[in-house]
């Protein structure tokens, strides 16, 4: 019975249920059972009860943890994504941030008009920029973890 909880618990975090629904879910079979048993005019003596309620008690715990286990390996691996996204999105900040900054230095220097090629590099690489973190950001924030904790 503990590995069949076990593998609902984990079956139903897949699903999106929370772990209260989980326990709900197991007091649920517990009035199945006995309403058939009312159905059926079969009596349930209190030790059977009792026995039913312990293997309840186990099944809950086992698939609470299943359901705890899996939901930890879930944000182990939407934290790990993230970090990828945060790289790559650091990675391709910093190389438009060193264009922008080489451009604006040698416009500085006087030499070069900001209306030549090297403007035209300079706002080439602020409207990069601007896109990478509008396209990117809203990405990450729905990737992160605590993003989702958040809104569940």
């Amino acid at each position: 019975m503990g590995r069949a909880a076990a593998l609902h618990g984990a079956e139903l975090l897949r699903r999106g249920f929370t772990v209260d629904q989980v326990v709900h879910d197991y007091g649920d079979v517990c009035q199945s059972v006995t309403a058939l048993a009312v159905e059926q005019k079969e009596p349930i003596s209190a030790d059977e009860f009792r026995t039913l309620n312990r293997c309840l008690d186990n099944a809950i715990a086992d698939a609470v943890a299943s359901f705890g286990s899996a939901h930890q390996t879930s944000i182990d691996r939407q934290t790990e994504t993230l970090q990828q996204r945060l790289a790559v999105f650091a990675d391709e900040h910093r190389r438009l941030m060193d264009i922008a900054i080489q451009s604006f230095t040698a416009i500085r220097t006087g030499n070069i008009g900001i209306s030549g090629a090297t403007g035209t590099v300079l706002a080439h690489s602020l409207e990069e920029l601007r896109s990478l973190t509008d396209r990117t950001l809203p990405d990450i924030n729905l990737a992160s973890p605590r993003a989702k904790a958040v809104s569940n």
